[in-house]
């Protein structure tokens, strides 16, 4: 643990190791900054990777473990088909959908506030845990973003592992809301809405506007913030 630890800049900071089924993660206190600790730690880690958590009895406490484990949530969800979910649950604005509501889409001109979209509102991350696989995604696989209340954690690795193919997201923060660092957000209209449709699928009051001038704001925005509780 102390090599991990060190190598993520994190080296006497206090932390602990915890089970979550047959794999340890490493869950360090914040203190201080706990996006530079995000951020050391991204850069530091080549085998493993960081996720802040709200709530660290996401971790400590194994009723809001998934129910399978970690390596079975990312075999399910190599094979997961997330258009096909997204596009069936009820009001879904993604093409095809049954439940497609112009009144949802909106026409794009609706207004959005950029400073909503930031999870730092959601509150102070407690600790960083440090997962044992170095693929941004797999955080979902371990830790459960019960926020995104009814969705299965092979839609949640799924659909992270899609975003961060397209648009290099990254999570950074899991818990009452869910956090993501973008470094290449979308530039052209139409893969802006689908985006955002996508995430109103997953996470129903993330936009706070409508579908299409929320796609508005996603290609302004080097962050996001998936949220759906009230």
């Amino acid at each position: 643990m102390q090599q991990i630890l060190r190598a993520a800049g994190l080296e006497g900071h206090s932390a602990r190791q915890h089970g979550i089924h047959d794999e340890t993660v490493i869950v360090v206190d914040v203190a201080g900054d706990a996006q530079q600790m995000w951020r050391s730690a991204r850069a530091g880690l080549r085998d493993h990777c960081p996720v802040l958590v709200l709530e660290p009895f996401l971790v400590t406490d194994p009723q809001f473990h998934h129910a399978i484990s970690p390596g079975e949530v990312i075999a399910r969800a190599a094979a997961f088909d997330v258009e096909a979910c997204l596009t069936q649950r009820p009001g879904s604005q993604l093409p095809g959908a049954r439940d497609r509501d112009p009144g949802m889409l909106g026409t794009g001109d609706e207004g959005y506030d950029l400073a909503a979209y930031d999870v730092a509102s959601f509150g102070s991350p407690e600790a960083l845990v440090i997962v044992p696989r170095p693929e941004p995604w797999a955080a979902f696989a371990y830790l459960d973003a019960y926020a995104l209340l009814g969705q299965p954690p092979e839609l949640m690795v799924a659909a992270a592992r899609q975003w961060h193919d397209r648009y290099a997201a990254a999570p950074t923060v899991i818990g009452l809301a869910c956090g993501f660092t973008v470094s290449r957000p979308p530039t052209e209209v139409a893969d802006a809405e689908r985006l955002a449709a996508e995430h109103v699928a997953v996470a129903g009051l993330t936009a706070g506007t409508s579908v299409r001038a929320y796609a508005r704001a996603l290609m302004q925005l080097d962050h996001w913030t998936l949220y759906d509780r009230p």
